[in-house]
């Protein structure tokens, strides 16, 4: 007969090794199965997670049974390791152990039973001639045995009997005893018992006991830590009303616990009492976050201080910041105003190590007490230079919760596009402004990426958002390209370093949408004229911005988007590159890696543009240069690209993009038949583009309908244009997923167009290329 698994006999199961240490072979849950033809009983431990057995044992009367303290029962064999289970709640170790006793008897019928719960361990009474006598009982006790020291410890304030000990000897300046309490302490401490924690980081003991730690042997006289001194003069501040006096004490047992563990013994403690240490911070920040968080009280008090704040500067700054602190509002301080962001910022952080179910509470918590709008106000009404630790608290609330969800912090900023104060205003200007600092600059960095990530983005608000973004914002970037900057100031060139980094990411994310902007606008041209300021760190972020630019593909059909090329190969714009490079000489830096990298993704994509360019006009200087293969490996293909028709590429590019559109219009094609796009309804075009210079090379989105051919272009700029006219996120359309005049097989795969639909000059042009 088995005994059904209960919650009462939930227990770890140790193996005693040959280091006299327990080992945890795991936990699960005890059974007891009678085996009546030997009058006894089989115990089986299952693990709780894999269901493996972790422990089958006969319960035999010459073995020696013994249970210690309330929770513990142990065995040892002759030729087995000696075992141990620990159960969760004495009622389980009551219950299996009266039916061992019942099995077995006691010693005095002759069983092999040992109701040993082991004798209490007496220390010596707490006195300066006895220190070291505790100090040899804490140590020499076996690790069997700790469970009955702990209890020992805890007993009749024992610890607060050699603290009283430690004061005396401190004192009368003994220096032995007081370096004996040091060592006896930390071997307290090193015990890594919960229980021991607790009692040590109360109000009564932490004050006495962080003293004994001033005394630290290991370091000299003169430098000596004062933590005594410097816990003294730390004061608590209670941001918003906690009425709860137990969060309260959790608050202060956090604080001290953390500069124990990161300060004082730092250098003592080994993993597991870290360990030990970081659980408790952990659970008690868990306390903590879900206290607040379940008190909208506490959040609305939070809030309606931060709004006190973000008044208070706007009304201060309105006057010229002329002011003094009791301008800025009735009873508020700087302290009043500072304390609630960095009181925020605090709560983000901690929240961050949280797990996800307490995060998205604490988050959505905020987002209903309008934390972005609190944010960007206080954003537009605090300057950088003047209110250092409202950015950096506003920046780093921005950065959890976008880390966490993004999506939250881009719908405010979505609803927010027709503002012209947005949040999303103020970081794009600040970013390429001279009033932040670099460090808060890189964050501000790292929160646009992921707020332009399109790959992030939710499919409807993507086409606005990003819209927006070049038509209202990106003028902002530019606008620090151009700006003039003294060469050789830092703070006046650090714009233009982050407006170069800032359109590399757009280059990279944003497809044509960057690609209309950086063409349109002469980016590029702008960029090139940072190159004359003979900063490298400037000349090496343009050359990235190129490479970036060059290596950028058609979204649609995945060929090479040859306005780029185009744009570079007019301007002439790797001119002054292979100068500097030329004037590098053989230095292996970062100028000379950066430039090596362009010139090998121009060789490696075969832009027959730009290799033509530079060969033509700079192949002498590319001759003398032997320690890489790379410009050899260059002037090999231009000779290749010369012998051979140039048709060959546009063919290929041609296939690509007859193949990728017919696979994405088939696609449409099954989408629309099954989601009942109808013919009544009007096909979606896409936004008008903005006005650009053919001669670059670049042209606007078109339907095969619209593109008539250009005598004055060439074929490739034919077959970039077709590309993407077919292609593009119009032709995924949830409304009309394909355009009107092009008709797909469903048999065959293959693209018919209607008659009318192309120009004659550019059926020739097909036709002679089938031909060739």
């Amino acid at each position: 007969m088995t005994d059904e698994p209960s919650k009462d006999r939930r227990v770890k199961v140790y193996q005693l090794n040959g280091e006299g240490q327990w080992d945890d072979n795991g936990t699960g849950h005890v059974t007891l199965t009678a085996v009546p033809e030997e009058n006894t009983f089989q115990m089986e431990v299952q693990c709780e997670d894999s269901g493996n057995v972790l422990l089958e044992h006969k319960v035999l009367r010459e073995i020696d049974y013994a249970r210690q303290g309330e929770t513990i029962i142990t065995w040892c064999q002759t030729d087995n390791p000696d075992l141990a289970l620990s159960f969760q709640e004495t009622a389980g170790c009551t219950d299996v152990w009266n039916r061992i006793v019942a099995i077995i008897g006691d010693n005095e019928n002759g069983g092999g039973l040992r109701n040993n719960q082991v004798e209490p361990i007496q220390l010596p009474e707490p006195s300066e001639e006895k220190l070291e006598a505790v100090l040899n009982a804490i140590t020499d006790t076996p690790a069997s045995h700790r469970e009955f020291l702990v209890s020992a410890l805890l007993q009749e304030d024992y610890l607060k009997k050699l603290l009283i000990v430690f004061d005396e000897v401190e004192k009368a300046e003994k220096k032995e005893a007081t370096m004996l309490c040091f060592n006896l302490f930390k071997n307290i401490v090193l015990l890594n018992e919960i229980s021991i924690y607790e009692a040590l980081f109360s109000d009564e003991i932490f004050k006495s006991m962080i003293a004994v730690f001033d005394h630290d042997p290991t370091i000299k006289e003169g430098n000596k830590m004062q933590h005594r001194n410097y816990l003294a003069k730390a004061t608590f501040k209670q941001v918003i009303n906690v009425k709860d006096p137990t969060l309260v004490k959790k608050i202060h047992e956090n604080y001290r616990m953390i500069y124990f563990k990161d300060v004082v013994l730092l250098r003592f403690l080994d993993d597991g009492a870290l360990n030990t240490l970081g659980s408790l911070i952990y659970y008690n920040n868990a306390t903590i976050v879900s206290h607040i968080t379940e008190c909208p009280d506490l959040v609305r008090d939070l809030f309606v201080k931060i709004n006190q704040a973000v008044t208070s500067i706007d009304r201060y700054e309105k006057k010229g910041g002329q002011g003094k602190g009791e301008d800025r509002g009735p009873a508020l301080t700087d302290s009043e105003a500072k304390d609630p962001f960095l009181f925020l910022q605090e709560l983000c952080n901690i929240v961050k190590q949280m797990q996800v179910p307490q995060r998205e509470s604490f988050y959505s918590t905020l987002v209903d007490a309008d934390v972005f709008e609190a944010v960007e106000d206080a954003l537009w009404a605090a300057s950088p230079q003047k209110y250092p630790w409202v950015w950096q608290a506003s920046v780093d609330v921005l950065h959890n919760m976008l880390i966490h969800d993004s999506a939250l912090l881009r719908t405010f900023l979505v609803c927010r596009i027709p503002s012209k104060r947005s949040l999303l205003t103020r970081l794009v200007t600040m970013v390429v402004s001279q009033e932040v600092t670099p460090g808060l600059v890189h964050q501000l960095m790292e929160i646009l990426r992921m707020v332009l990530d399109p790959d992030a983005m939710q499919p409807s608000d993507k086409d606005v958002f990003l819209d927006h973004f070049y038509a209202a914002n990106a003028a902002h970037i530019e606008v620090a390209l151009v700006q003039k900057a003294a060469a050789g100031s830092p703070s006046a060139l650090l714009p233009k370093y982050n407006a170069l980094e800032m359109f590399s990411m757009c280059a990279k994310q944003h497809g044509y949408r960057a690609k209309q902007y950086i063409v349109g606008h002469k980016i590029l041209q702008k960029a090139m004229e940072i190159v004359e300021l003979g900063e490298m760190q400037l000349t090496l972020s343009v050359i990235r911005l190129i490479r970036t630019c060059l290596g950028a593909k058609e979204s649609a059909s995945g060929a090479k988007d040859l306005a780029y090329a185009k744009c570079v190969e007019k301007h002439r714009l790797l001119d002054p590159i292979i100068d500097l490079f030329v004037a590098n000489g053989a230095r292996y830096n970062l100028l000379n890696s950066n430039v090596i990298e362009l010139v090998d993704l121009i060789h490696r994509e075969n832009i027959r543009e730009l290799i033509a360019y530079l060969m033509e006009e700079h192949k002498t200087k590319f001759d003398n240069i032997s320690y890489v293969d790379t410009f050899r490996m260059m002037a090999i293909q231009h000779q290749n690209n010369s012998s051979q028709d140039p048709m060959d590429d546009a063919k290929d590019d041609m296939r690509k993009v007859q193949s990728n559109t017919t696979e994405r219009l088939d696609e449409d094609c099954e989408y629309t038949y099954f989601e009942g796009g109808d013919d009544g309804e009007e096909e979606e075009k896409p936004p008008p583009a903005m006005d650009m210079d053919e001669e670059d090379g670049f042209m606007p989105r078109k339907t095969m309908e619209e593109d008539e051919g250009d005598g004055e272009d060439d074929l490739i700029s034919s077959i970039s244009r077709r590309k993407a006219g077919v292609g593009g996120k119009w032709g995924r359309s949830k409304k009309n997923a394909l355009p009107k005049k092009i008709a797909v097989s469903r048999k065959s795969n293959s693209i018919q167009s209607s008659p009318g639909s192309e120009s004659p000059r550019k059926k020739r042009r097909v036709d002679e290329m089938k031909v060739s």
